[in-house]
């Protein structure tokens, strides 16, 4: 069993993301949706701004970003210096702290190795235009108004 399977498995987590800084879904443990390829730069953008406001702090660099609903939990971890991103999601309550410890054991083995051979296997089109951040923004807020209200 591979570490994203092993992920995947876990009676706790709902889903599984790995993606590229190019904004790319490389797999994942659902299928996914055409529009789910801007879930990848949404994420991107959130490590940027922690990885930001911890240097602004003199803080260490980040190591995980989590955003917590009224439903669960999704926790961004950057891997290789920020070239890969795994992104898990659980449920509220799901038991946390017993969760990070096997999640970090899980990524404290990923190799780069294990990364490329996802780069490897995406085969999309080279001509996507990089999303501006206008295009990011618009890109937010069509998804927050699309989602159904609770």
């Amino acid at each position: 069993m591979d570490w994203f399977e092993r992920l995947a498995g876990n009676q706790y987590i709902e889903m599984v993301l790995l993606a590229n800084n190019e904004g790319r879904i490389l797999r994942s443990s659902r299928p996914m949706r055409s529009r789910d390829e801007l879930i990848a730069s949404m994420f991107q953008t959130a490590e940027v701004l922690a990885q930001t406001l911890a240097m602004e702090f003199g803080l260490h660099a980040a190591e995980m970003v989590q955003f917590s609903t009224q439903l669960g939990h999704m926790m961004l971890f950057p891997l290789e210096h920020s070239t890969h991103y795994v992104i898990v999601i659980t449920e509220r309550t799901a038991p946390y702290l017993l969760l990070m410890v096997e999640i970090t054991r899980v990524l404290k083995t990923v190799q780069r190795s294990d990364l490329t051979v996802f780069e490897q296997v995406i085969s999309q089109p080279d001509d996507l235009d990089e999303l501006d951040t206008a295009e990011l923004i618009e890109a937010v807020r069509e998804w927050l108004q699309q989602r159904p209200s609770e």
